[in-house]
């Protein structure tokens, strides 16, 4: 029988989104780039606001692991959305991407233009180890 790990992997997995939006996210060192709370800081109104999402649905998620709530909602579940969904808006922002109109092929030239960061890599795969660890609670 295998030992059951104290250490949530939605906890891990929201963490590592955390550590990554200290990270540069695009670039290809850590010393390139803007991290996510940089954006906060120095970005235009819609990078702020994706960031503050992204941080915010990351924050929230790891606040949601100690703290127990008696409604039914999967608050865990939406403070991960939360973040993807400002994740998502911070690419479109900073790729220049939100009039939808021109085209996949060149939001295609644009995104292989820009290498993704290791901060970006990093979020992305704490999204994914966050989703899998909801998915295994459940709660």
């Amino acid at each position: 029988m295998a030992k059951k790990s104290n250490l949530p992997l939605y906890l891990v997995g929201m963490a590592i989104v955390l550590i990554g939006c200290f990270l540069p996210l695009v670039g290809t060192s850590f010393g390139n780039g803007h991290s996510a709370f940089k954006a906060i800081t120095d970005g235009s109104g819609d990078l702020k606001v994706g960031s503050i999402l992204a941080l915010g649905g990351a924050i929230a998620g790891i606040v949601f692991c100690f703290v127990s709530v008696r409604t039914k909602l999967p608050v865990k579940l939406i403070s991960l959305i939360v973040s993807i969904v400002g994740g998502v808006y911070v690419l479109l922002s900073y790729m220049n991407l939100a009039p939808w109109a021109k085209g996949i092929t060149k939001a295609a030239l644009k995104l292989t233009g820009t290498k993704p960061g290791i901060g970006l890599i990093l979020i992305i795969i704490g999204w994914i180890v966050a989703l899998v660890g909801w998915m295994q609670s459940r709660d």
